[in-house]
This record gives structure tokens, C-alpha cells and sequence, in this order.
């Protein structure tokens, strides 16, 4: 179990954007509603000391199930932004007995391959220093967004069980048709798109993240 951590507690699983760095989930940790406490591991494979090419999200959701188990938490809420919240959706979709509620933020279902194409293109530009003050190297971001661009979740959403809130920054232009699509296909999920914001609001709108995630956790437990 978490240290100090008493039985009817709930978790919250916090998994951070590629490349996010230290601190992404500061403010929401700091926020969570009585009852709640936080995890915020990096994503599996994507450490520094990891192998580049390591990552895959089967093999982060593996992983994630065992750092549950060290934890001693049989069930997480699972809030995760971009590679954070692709990863939380292979966790709901291969191990749904650990998961006990989704919130996907900036996901995707099945990238544009000319847009995936793009930004390996661009990042193979970059100076490696680039990479580093991202806590990875550029082999192990162009190892991602390769395992990216191969995703394809859409023929398994439906089997998702778990209650999900889907976010979305309305400046987050290339998110927006996946979050409809999440919502319209997960049987039970909410949409929001989220006024004025981009990509990384929980860092842009940090207030308005945790509540909006906190008036959700609030709901399931009216619900429950």
C-alpha cells in the first residue's frame, strides 16, 4: 500500500505526455479531493535509463499493472494526457480489472500517418539537447512516435467498461475528431471539449484540470 495510506482511499494513476519531464502532474496531485491520493510514474519504457525502442503500450500497461501491485491498489482511476492517455486506454482495454475509471485527455484512436510521418521528419531535425531537456534521447522519441503511428484502437473501444471522461482543448486542433470518436464509442463516456485551451491544459489551466477531474471522481462516488 502507499505510505499512510488508509483502506477506503482511492488512487489516482496520473501518466504524463511524451517527453512531459518532472512536475507535469504537480498541481493535480496537490489538488486531488479528500479520499484520493496519487501515483505519477513515468511512462514505462520512456525513461532515461530505459533502451531506446523499449517502449510499446502493451508492454507499458504490463508494467503498470505490476507498479499497481507493488502499491498494494487493486483498482485505479487512471487520468492520463496524450501518450499518457493512449496508455491509459491499453491499460483499460488489457487489464479492465485494475482500472476503475478513464480520464483521457488529448488521445488519439488511430493517428494520421502523414501527420505521424511529418513529425519524425521534423524531429530528426532536431539537436539531440532537444531530447534531453525532454528526459529521453531522439532515438527513444523517435521510437515512440513510431509505436504511435501504428496504433489503432478503434475496433476495441467498445469493450471498455470503465466510466470515461474524455477532455479536449479546443485549441487542440488534432485532437478534437478522436475525442468525439472515444466518446461516441466507449459505452460509457462524456465529452468536453474545453474552451481556449490547448494540448497541455493541465499545465496551462492547472485550477480548471483538477477541478474538472475532482467534480468527476465526485460523480462516480455519487454514482456508486
Amino acid at each position: 500500500m502507499l505510505v499512510g495510506m488508509a483502506a477506503d482511499v482511492e488512487t489516482v494513476l496520473f501518466l504524463p505526455g511524451l517527453g512531459a519531464g518532472v512536475g507535469f502532474w504537480d498541481a493535480q496531485l496537490s489538488a486531488l479531493p479528500d479520499g484520493f491520493v496519487g501515483l505519477s510514474p513515468d511512462i514505462p519504457g520512456l525513461d532515461q535509463a530505459a533502451t531506446p525502442g523499449a517502449f510499446t503500450f502493451a508492454g507499458a500497461a504490463r508494467a503498470l499493472r505490476d507498479l499497481l501491485d507493488e502499491h498494494g491498489v487493486e483498482r485505479a482511476h487512471v487520468c492520463g494526457l496524450s501518450l499518457g492517455a493512449m496508455t491509459a486506454t491499453q491499460l483499460a482495454l488489457d487489464f479492465p480489472e485494475r482500472v476503475a475509471s478513464l480520464v483521457l485527455s488529448g488521445s488519439q484512436v488511430r493517428p494520421h500517418p502523414a501527420l505521424m510521418l511529418i513529425q519524425r521528419q521534423i524531429i530528426r531535425l532536431l539537436p539531440e539537447s532537444t531530447a534531453v531537456g525532454m528526459s529521453m534521447t531522439k532515438a527513444q522519441w523517435l521510437g515512440a512516435l513510431r509505436v504511435v503511428a501504428d496504433l489503432n484502437f478503434r475496433e476495441r473501444l467498445a469493450s471498455i467498461q470503465a466510466p470515461t471522461l474524455v477532455l479536449c482543448g479546443s485549441r487542440d486542433f488534432a485532437s478534437i475528431a478522436p475525442a468525439r470518436e472515444l466518446a461516441a464509442t466507449i459505452p460509457h463516456a462524456e465529452l468536453r471539449i474545453v474552451p481556449r485551451v490547448g494540448h497541455p491544459w493541465n499545465q496551462q489551466e492547472p485550477e480548471l484540470f483538477s477541478r474538472t477531474i475532482a467534480e468527476f471522481y465526485a460523480r462516480l462516488s455519487t454514482d456508486s
